[in-house]
């Protein structure tokens, strides 16, 4: 077994914490000492005591662990990564002094620590949050940690605090810059509010790819095809959520986001809301003709596209007058003859 190098860090005993501490869900109780509690840990590796500290000051110094509340938790290697990089980056004096420990922690996270991770990813990891900080926590080391792919998908109402919003925005240009590819998929009905709107358009000026789709189960994001986040309760992400980790089961939310992206309409390709097309129906007509098709009630249609349950009765009442029927029915027969089905896509 290697012995810590002369600076005191010791990477063989550095990966056998990580990993114990990952297998156990990431987390692990410290005492006064530093290593209190860790002895269980240690024991199948052959670590004593002074091996141990190394090993713990060893993760420290390379920002793979976090200590909180008597505890320490495990920092994905590519989170600590992109921290170790922007205080690289931070001055050109502390680039000079510090080049040879930043190849070393560079050399040591991608050659040692990514695949030790990359192992564990495959198996399904599944972690609930409740409490804000630790939701957000999470979430910041998911977006630090993109490095090809970053897909959203956004159902519900956007936040009224527009401060939100701009943090976001600035959440994805960060990724873009590192050469993530972002997408993003928002209600159409967004469009309706002229602040939501510029939005989606600054987004897409940023270089995020929007797209729009009239409804969807719940908010959902997929990263690098391995991490994806839930909410705890679908429709109300704000008060839990649910991260998976492992490629085997991201590969199928990956999958639902493809489908509904590729039923999704371009922002460039959507005309402004409620201008009418060649077939006199607007954008709002043909979004409850759709959900009208698919079964859903008046309310469930209200609920899907945030709008009041007479809207919808409204715009059915009109459809009906326009072509001359007396019920539901009626409509959906005539609109199957007179239109193609793809017409109703924009």
């Amino acid at each position: 077994m290697s012995q810590p190098t002369g600076d005191g860090r010791d990477i063989e005993s550095a990966v056998a914490i990580y990993t114990a501490v990952a297998m156990r869900g990431g987390s692990a109780r410290v005492g006064e000492s530093g290593t209190d509690g860790l002895g269980g840990l240690a024991g199948p590796a052959g670590l004593d005591d002074e091996r141990l500290a190394a090993g713990l000051r060893t993760l420290t110094a390379m920002g793979l662990i976090r200590r909180a509340d008597g505890r320490i938790e495990t920092v994905d290697p590519d989170a600590a990564l992109a921290v170790a990089m922007d205080t690289y980056l931070g001055t050109a004096a502390a680039q000079l002094r510090n080049a040879a420990a930043l190849s070393e922690t560079t050399q040591a996270l991608l050659t040692v620590f990514r695949p030790v991770v990359a192992r564990l990813q495959e198996q399904v990891d599944v972690q609930h949050f409740e409490d804000p900080e630790s939701r957000q926590s999470s979430v910041a080391d998911i977006e630090a940690s993109a490095r090809e792919t970053m897909d959203s998908l956004h159902p519900g109402p956007m936040p009224l605090d527009m401060a939100v919003l701009d943090k976001a925005l600035a959440g994805d240009v960060a990724m873009i810059r590192r050469g993530v590819r972002v997408r993003a998929l928002y209600l159409r009905s967004q469009l309706r509010v002229p602040k939501y709107a510029k939005y989606l358009h600054d987004l897409s000026d940023a270089g995020v790819n929007v797209r729009l789709v009239d409804h969807a189960a719940h908010d959902l994001l997929v990263m690098d095809r391995h991490t994806v986040v839930l909410p705890g309760i679908p429709h109300e992400h704000a008060t839990s959520m649910t991260l998976v980790r492992g490629a085997v089961l991201a590969r199928s939310y990956a999958a639902v986001y493809e489908d509904y992206w590729l039923r999704a309409a371009p922002l460039s390709a959507v005309a402004r809301p409620d201008s009418e097309d060649g077939l006199g129906l607007t954008d709002q007509e043909r979004s409850i003709i759709r959900l009208m098709a698919n079964g859903y009630s008046d309310d469930r249609i209200a609920r899907t596209l945030g709008v009041a349950r007479r809207t919808v009765q409204r715009v059915m009442t009109k459809l009906m007058e326009r072509l001359q029927v007396s019920s539901r029915f009626e409509v959906g027969l005539k609109l199957a003859q007179l239109l193609d089905p793809e017409e109703l896509w924009p």
